[in-house]
């Protein structure tokens, strides 16, 4: 058994990309369909199982018996800024939990969970090989979790350490103040004998964010964000400038962007990007772009209604210009 102390999780995401096989439609449907009931009969609900689009389900096999079936979204489905994964892990041909990744240019927001009977095995090599997996599919550099992953208004993490599992993979609070207790805890745990992190203290350390950057050059860039802040300033813009009235707003965020290059031929598309035509509506400056920051945003637009999502995120991750403002429009409250 692979121990988590043998799992380094950046060497394992430097590792070649796996093989993926792309199934067909009907092998898609029943992979969505066994999905969709390993995890009801569990009483838990995915979004991607629910909506999983089956023309687009790719199965790859990670090693040690385990495979993954890797299941994106159809475009009437996909969410309005980020791209979505979700992937069913079948171990020796048994469900034994699942992922979902919710990703916006480098950055994926990830979840994990392995069904009770399976949680005493390699879980530590398994997420490791997932992350390694959702990153040369998704081109993404940078993965966080959630507070409630880590245990934050959630006893089962609490009670099961999550802080500490995800600490030792390598993951880091964003909160500095976080990052100080973190280091306070682990000075006690190397200087004394048998100290364990009191259930008040991983209470405190759930909440923040946490966040594993492959890419050091850009570390910190994530901390603040919320995707929230965004949402929010198109709610202030919404009543401002459009007295209140959605769907004037989005009638004008689409004729905007149908002045791009490259989103003109999208025709009857274009109502799928309504809510990524009005987030750019923020961005006050986009008229002054280059024209090759221009050409490139058209591309990703357009990706967005009728491509695969990975082609989407890695259009976004070569357009830094459009990487840094989402993130000071994700980061201002």
């Amino acid at each position: 058994m692979i121990q988590r102390r043998e799992v380094k999780v950046k060497e394992e995401l430097m590792k070649p990309a796996p093989a993926g096989e792309k199934l067909p439609v009907s092998q898609g449907q029943a992979a969505i369909d066994m999905a969709r009931t390993a995890s009801t009969v569990r009483y838990r609900e995915l979004y991607g199982f629910t909506n999983g689009d089956p023309k687009s389900v790719v199965r790859i096999s990670i090693g040690r018996g385990v495979y993954l079936f890797v299941i994106p979204l159809p475009p009437g489905k996909r969410l309005p800024l980020r791209a979505y994964h979700a992937a069913m892990i079948y171990k020796n041909g048994v469900p034994i939990g699942y992922f979902e990744g919710l990703s916006l240019f480098d950055r994926m927001e990830s979840g994990f969970n392995l069904y009770y009977t399976f949680r005493a095995g390699e879980t530590a090599w398994l997420y490791a090989r997932i992350l390694h997996v959702m990153s040369h599919l998704t081109g993404v550099t940078a993965f966080t979790l959630d507070p409630y992953q880590i245990g934050f208004e959630n006893e089962e993490g609490i009670a099961s350490g999550a802080f500490w599992f995800y600490r030792k993979l390598g993951f880091r609070p964003t909160s500095t103040a976080i990052q100080e207790l973190t280091a306070s805890e682990e000075t006690k745990i190397q200087s004394r004998k048998n100290y364990r992190t009191s259930a008040s203290v991983l209470r405190r350390l759930a909440a923040s964010p946490m966040i594993l950057e492959v890419d050091e050059s850009k570390r910190g860039d994530w901390d603040h964000f919320q995707l929230r802040n965004i949402g929010f300033a198109l709610q202030r813009l919404m009543v401002k400038s459009f007295s209140g009235d959605a769907s004037r707003m989005r009638a004008h965020a689409l004729a905007r962007i149908g002045e791009l290059p490259e989103v003109g031929h999208l025709n009857n598309k274009t109502d799928r990007l309504a809510d990524l035509a009005s987030a750019l509506l923020l961005i006050n400056d986009i008229s002054n772009w280059p024209d090759g920051d221009l050409k490139l945003l058209g591309k990703i637009v357009s990706a967005k209604a009728t491509a695969d999502e990975s082609r989407y995120l890695r259009l976004m991750q070569q357009h830094s210009r459009l990487r840094a403002a989402f993130i000071n429009l994700g980061t201002k409250t």
